[in-house]
């Protein structure tokens, strides 16, 4: 799906930027509630593990976690909105032509085939990854959400960049501090730098939801992902095209999830307690398992073998 600034469908929100990018999208931008999740490329081990936490609350609140793809805290983010059932959009640094970092494949291809999540080209197809695209691409990314949360970020980082932006456009924007000691110096040092530059330290998830004035754990939508789960449909078919958008890295832990499927119908949830891999793990291996034509994909997170013909 192509998007340019005259149409109808392209994001308001992007006019504000200097110059407005003729977009490729997997599917129509019209979500109502977007947060920034953005940080280091080599975050702390609990940075990372918050930034997962964060963006699956922010998911299950309804809101839509948008961010720039790269390893690290981008990653986590959009796997936590994924893990938590919500939906979350990945701003691309190059065309579609091209996918950066490389095994990202599976995670862009799961964004792609997710409920409501959305992978973003803001570049001519053919562009290949560079620093000034990364910055073109924060500056799209920023501008598509309402507020900018900033996990991790080093003095020389381009979540810095990102940062900016949000001045810029005047989004409000938080900032995950570490410890005042040890490695949490020099991996935040970005951050403590950009909250004296008007950037708010973000110290209480409730404050937080408060100011977003999102519900968290929101009743409503916890009632209707249960009610999903709890009607498997009686017959799959095919779902989605035959072949992934993205050439994908096949997962060892494929043999481990096809062990535990049959031709009855389990739900994600389910097939992640059999198992025993972990959420990401067994959701990649049922991605590349589908694509192999082995599993088929159904609706509300089903998953079955396929009939041997």
């Amino acid at each position: 799906m192509k998007l340019t600034p005259a149409d109808e469908a392209y994001p308001e929100a992007l006019r504000e930027l200097p110059a407005q990018p003729h977009l490729t999208v997997t599917g129509p931008l019209d979500a109502k509630r977007v947060i920034a999740v953005v940080g280091s490329r080599q975050p702390l081990e609990d940075m990372r593990a918050f930034a997962h936490t964060l963006a699956g609350k922010l998911a299950r609140a309804g809101a839509t976690v948008v961010s720039g793809g790269a390893v690290g805290i981008d990653a986590a983010a959009h796997q936590g909105a994924l893990d938590a059932g919500g939906a979350t959009w990945v701003v691309c640094g190059t065309g579609k032509n091209h996918v950066y970092p490389p095994e990202h494949g599976p995670l862009f291809d799961t964004i792609a085939r997710s409920d409501g999540s959305r992978v973003i080209w803001p570049f001519a197809d053919e562009v290949e990854p560079s620093r000034p695209n990364f910055r073109h691409r924060n500056g799209v990314l920023v501008a598509l959400a309402e507020a900018v949360i900033v996990v991790q970020s080093r003095l020389q980082s381009g979540s810095r960049n990102a940062a900016a932006w949000a001045r810029s456009l005047k989004r409000p924007t938080w900032v995950v501090l570490g410890l005042p000691y040890g490695p949490y110096l020099d991996a935040c040092a970005g951050s403590w730098a950009d909250h004296k530059l008007g950037a708010r330290v973000l110290g209480n998830m409730d404050e937080l939801f408060k100011e977003l004035d999102l519900v968290p754990d929101d009743p409503q939508q916890a009632r209707q992902k249960r009610a999903r789960r709890k009607k498997a449909p009686a017959q799959l078919g095919p779902v989605g095209p035959e072949l992934p958008l993205f050439a994908p890295r096949l997962s060892t832990d494929e043999k481990q999830v096809i062990s535990v499927l049959s031709l009855a119908p389990k739900h994600v949830d389910e097939i992640v307690d059999l198992a025993g891999l972990g959420v990401s793990s067994t959701v990649t291996a049922l991605l590349t398992l589908s694509m192999k034509d082995v599993v088929v994909e159904g609706p509300d997170g089903f998953f079955r073998r396929k009939k041997a013909r």
